[in-house]
């Protein structure tokens, strides 16, 4: 039994190679769902949103990747019905942010897996025209469906910098993010022989 777990664990890893070069570039396209609570004051609020990005990235060593981040976050958007005050309407609200990042990854030879981490810096709008700057640590892992193109899937711990919730400086206190991002994305360079 243990030779037929070795024998597909040696396919699995033969099958396609993770190898990005300096000089490639690196384009993913992902999503995740975050909530998190803003309280200031007496008053505490839960957000709920989604989060579309594409993380553009150019490979300067075949470990180091540095890129930008732009994102669409999608959050619901509450306000008082006007016909009916005992009421409320939601709409969908979109916003468009922007972040940075690095990342360095490990590279295994002739492997269909490539761990990561790497920081990010994101400026993400929020409702009511408020927003925040965050800051934080990732990690995560790529499966190469073929040489260049691959799942990702990684998770990120994000600590508020500064925000701009309705100019409420005292007290205010906006919880970290935790995110799960799925995503797919593409090196694109030169092929390995």
């Amino acid at each position: 039994m243990k030779s037929i777990y070795t024998l597909i664990f040696c396919v699995l890893t033969t099958a396609a190679f993770s190898q990005q070069q300096a000089g490639d570039l690196s384009i993913q396209f992902s999503g995740n769902y975050t909530s998190n609570s803003i309280s200031f004051g007496n008053t505490s609020i839960k957000t709920r949103q989604g989060n579309i990005y594409l993380k553009l990235g150019k490979f300067f060593t075949p470990n180091i990747e540095l890129g930008l981040k732009p994102n669409v976050l999608f959050s619901p958007d509450i306000k008082p019905d006007p016909k009916n005050s005992e009421k409320t309407i939601t709409t969908l609200k979109t916003s468009l942010g922007l972040g940075i990042y690095g990342t360095y990854s490990f590279l295994t030879a002739d492997a269909k897996f490539m761990p990561y981490g790497g920081a990010e810096v994101n400026y993400l709008p929020v409702s009511g025209g408020d927003a925040t700057v965050n800051v934080g640590p990732y990690a995560g892992v790529k499966y190469f469906v073929t040489e260049k193109i691959n799942i990702d899937a990684n998770v990120n711990y994000l600590i508020n910098l500064a925000s701009t919730y309705g100019n409420e400086t005292v007290g205010l206190d906006i919880s970290p993010l935790f995110q799960v991002n799925i995503g797919v994305g593409v090196i694109i360079g030169k092929l390995n022989p």
